[in-house]
């Protein structure tokens, strides 16, 4: 019998580290306790005639670009037990079956973050094996995406969410990872970041949605603590550690929520 379902929102700036530490997830939180699915809200976008402008280029990094009703749609299903399948990684395998996926060398990415296939196996090996109602799995999915909780989205949309996790990294950093990506699959083919395109769109739009959770608007500074516990935002602070802490981290977060559920 499954626990009351958790929807945990992975937000936060271009080229933090979002998807990499979403898909380290269903190898950690694994079956048969846990039930994780994640769902990344790159699948929802808008078709591309459809998309708002910015400075004369296409924005695909504000919250306008988005199908939302199709997006909550998505949760509320997964919510009622339906086995969702649009932009999930599913079925999830168990930690014995994703060995596969373990096994061999680490590869220079992973010895440069830090998620090593050793790293991944300790954190998994925190997990327990069941918790105080024997027997009830924990139904866990994962939103991964720039845009979740922010002011200009959909209030029926935020309420769905029971996590709000936010990960953070300094323009320098977040703007030499986005520059180096060759470019992204989209429903029309394929799409590159123009010259300029980082500075022009991605981070105005990051500072405008996100900057009410820092001291002064300043979103390389302080973390606004009174704003954050009222809008139930969990903000990881230690951007310069590695990714490898920030995994961790986020691990701990979506466990305490999963068994303050169960409790």
């Amino acid at each position: 019998m499954p626990s009351p379902p958790v929807v945990v929102a992975l937000s936060g700036l271009s080229s933090t580290g979002k998807s990499t530490i979403a898909s380290h997830l269903p190898i950690i939180f694994s079956p048969p306790l846990y039930i994780l699915t994640v769902l990344h809200v790159d699948d929802f976008y808008k078709p591309q005639t459809e998309l708002p402008y910015r400075e004369g280029l296409l924005d695909w990094d504000c919250g306008r670009s988005l199908d939302w009703p199709r997006l909550e749609d998505a949760v509320r299903k997964w919510r009622d037990g339906v086995n969702i399948k649009e932009g999930t990684v599913n079925p999830q395998p168990s930690f014995r079956e994703n060995t596969t996926i373990l096994a061999g060398d680490d590869t220079k990415e992973q010895r440069d973050n830090g998620i090593t296939k050793a790293f991944v196996e300790q954190l998994h090996a925190g997990m327990p094996i069941k918790g105080p109602a024997e027997g009830l799995q924990r139904r866990i999915l994962i939103l991964d995406g720039f845009l979740l909780f922010t002011p200009s989205i959909p209030v029926a949309f935020r309420s769905l969410l029971d996590l709000k996790i936010l990960l953070r990294a300094p323009h320098a950093d977040a703007k030499r990872r986005r520059e180096s990506r060759s470019g992204y699959v989209t429903m029309e083919g394929w799409w590159e970041d123009p010259p300029g395109y980082f500075d022009k769109v991605v981070w105005p739009n990051y500072v405008e949605e996100n900057k009410g959770f820092f001291v002064g608007g300043d979103v390389e500074g302080r973390i606004d603590d009174k704003i954050c516990e009222k809008e139930g935002v969990k903000v990881w602070v230690g951007e310069t550690d590695g990714l490898a802490r920030t995994l961790r981290w986020v691990v701990g977060e979506v466990k305490r929520i999963v068994e303050e559920n169960v409790s």
